[in-house]
């Protein structure tokens, strides 16, 4: 009976554990900072998705601005032939160097300048079997990106459909940093 209940008092734990717990890499190989202080928003994704990527995920980076999400983009590259993963990964390399750009210059263009720390909040990460994206219900060939708030703890605060539920999901990390928020400014 003792072993039972150890057991299930370790997988009670392990459910409790943020999302940051699985180490998670980047495509340049930088661990990705889930759950580590900052709220993040995770864009799933696959080639097929990439325009609604392009159209609508620098707009909302930078209403998010206040918040400073880690902003991280996982890749479905399940419909990659393996043989052709090393260039989709150079491809992705290339699409967050573009990203970077794209955002400095949407700050630019809306006279402010843009953060410094932009390369420590975009993520772009290739997941070649897809495991992640179809933990999320989203098979093989999806044409819908999914969006998830994570708290700055790591947990999960709000999914859906993007752009559709952009709204919900940018009040649900200003709600996750409200609470820090009003107690630093009730201390000063």
């Amino acid at each position: 009976m003792r072993i039972i209940m150890a057991l299930a008092c370790m997988l009670g734990l392990l459910g409790a554990l943020p999302a940051h717990a699985a180490e998670l890499e980047d495509v340049f190989g930088r661990a990705v900072p889930l759950g580590q202080g900052r709220p993040t928003v995770v864009l799933y994704a696959n080639r097929d998705t990439r325009e609604v990527l392009r159209t609508h995920a620098f707009q909302f980076a930078f209403q998010l601005r206040r918040e400073r999400p880690v902003m991280v983009v996982r890749v479905d590259l399940r419909d990659i032939p393996g043989l052709f993963r090393g260039a989709a990964n150079r491809e992705l390399r290339k699409s967050h160097r573009e990203s970077i750009e794209a955002i400095q210059k949407l700050f630019r263009d809306e006279g402010q300048q843009p953060p410094t720390d932009l390369e420590e909040s975009l993520y772009l990460v290739a997941d070649s079997n897809g495991a992640p994206h179809h933990a999320l219900g989203l098979e093989k060939g999806f044409h819908q990106v999914l969006a998830q708030a994570l708290s700055p703890s790591g947990r999960e605060l709000a999914r859906g459909s993007f752009p559709e539920s952009a709204p919900s999901i940018g009040r649900a990390i200003q709600l996750a940093l409200a609470p820090a928020f009003l107690s630093t400014a009730s201390s000063r």
